[in-house]
């Protein structure tokens, strides 16, 4: 219980963090380590590795489908492919989303229970400040997905980065 508090006050804080004066910091690491128990007892058959179209290289080869979004060709130009097939060797999921609301329709077509997702700050605000976050789960459409996540180096929607290393340590 004392767990979930903190959990729900660490999101309400974050929340109100502007009124309050405070300075931002990392939500993720609040909302990976108390959905982490919980994410890890899901079948991974049923959770998705979701990466931000901004990872991709400039001359990505890669193209678009409407149902999966950007297909990874695993061209080597960036650390999507890495991904990709450390995601397929675990049994995961694996999608490059064009936007936050592409994301949602997927989780809901591809009835996920859980991602493990990367966004920029702008993109983790928008999300903690628009969808129910509970100590249940993050609700889509009544259903409660449980979530990883990393920050992207920088809020940029062309040339963008992240650590990869941590996602291969989500994995």
């Amino acid at each position: 219980m004392l767990k979930k508090l903190k959990f729900l006050g660490s999101l309400y804080i974050y929340k109100l963090r502007g009124l309050l004066g405070l300075k931002p910091y990392d939500i993720m690491s609040a909302i990976n380590d108390y959905y982490r128990d919980d994410f890890l007892k899901l079948e991974k058959k049923d959770v998705a590795v979701i990466l931000p179209h901004c990872l991709i290289h400039s001359r990505c080869p890669a193209k678009f489908s409407k149902a999966d979004g950007v297909l990874c060709t695993r061209c080597n130009l960036c650390g999507c492919g890495e991904i990709n097939s450390a995601a397929a060797e675990r049994g995961y999921q694996f999608y490059i989303s064009p936007s936050v609301g592409f994301t949602k329709r997927l989780v809901r077509r591809k009835n996920l229970c859980g991602v493990i997702g990367v966004a920029c700050d702008y993109e983790i605000e928008r999300g903690i400040h628009s969808e129910r976050i509970s100590g249940n789960g993050v609700s889509i459409d009544q259903r409660k997905i449980k979530t990883q996540g990393i920050r992207l180096q920088a809020y940029d929607c062309i040339h963008n980065d992240v650590d990869w290393e941590k996602i291969k340590a989500l994995l």
